[in-house]
């Protein structure tokens, strides 16, 4: 059973990998970048501490331990499970469209997408009034995350399990939020 979950998700990343235009390129490393990644943190960030009525401070401190536990949890989960990248694979060379650098760090599951959506989920609900911020922020999550097969840094069950994963994590860290601000505000008369 293992074997052919395998064999269908090498195919779908050959057949998602393959749907590539040259304008497009630019693009997506772009957006496959930590540059991207930080200035959408940091505009994220900048949101929730200018945007936010109270717990200003609180919320981008909980904003961004939720972040950072999920990039940890995912690059310790990638060193026990060492699963090859896409572009490792010596029988794919000159057939897959790579067109980020070649990297030692191994693929499963996607960091990129987990953080993104761990970003956009927490955003999302911080925001839950102002649901446009938070569509945008799952939008761009979701191009973040397809970004990684299109460069052919991840599978697409990397991705989808990096994609779970950073929802389960905005939800978590954004109920952590919650729950302290619970236990902190003084009891109403």
């Amino acid at each position: 059973m293992l074997d052919k979950i395998r064999y269908w998700d090498e195919e779908l990343f050959l057949f998602l990998n393959s749907k590539h235009m040259d304008w497009l390129d630019p693009i997506m490393l772009f957006l496959s970048s930590y540059t991207n990644w930080i200035l959408a943190c940091l505009l994220m960030s900048i949101l929730i501490y200018y945007k936010a009525e109270v717990w200003k401070k609180t919320g981008v401190f909980f904003f961004l331990l939720s972040v950072g536990m999920s990039a940890l949890l995912t690059n310790i989960i990638k060193l026990i499970i060492e699963r090859p990248r896409p572009i490792h694979n010596e029988l794919w060379e000159g057939t897959i469209h790579a067109i980020e650098r070649y990297s030692h760090s191994f693929s499963f599951f996607s960091s990129h997408s987990a953080t993104t959506f761990t970003m956009a989920v927490f955003f999302m609900l911080f925001f839950w009034k102002k649901k446009i911020y938070g569509y945008l922020a799952l939008l761009w999550a979701a191009v973040v995350a397809y970004s990684r097969i299109y460069v052919a840094k991840h599978y697409p069950f990397d991705v989808l399990v990096g994609i779970l994963f950073g929802i389960m994590m905005g939800i978590l860290g954004y109920k952590v939020f919650q729950s302290f601000k619970r236990r902190k505000e003084p009891l109403k008369p």
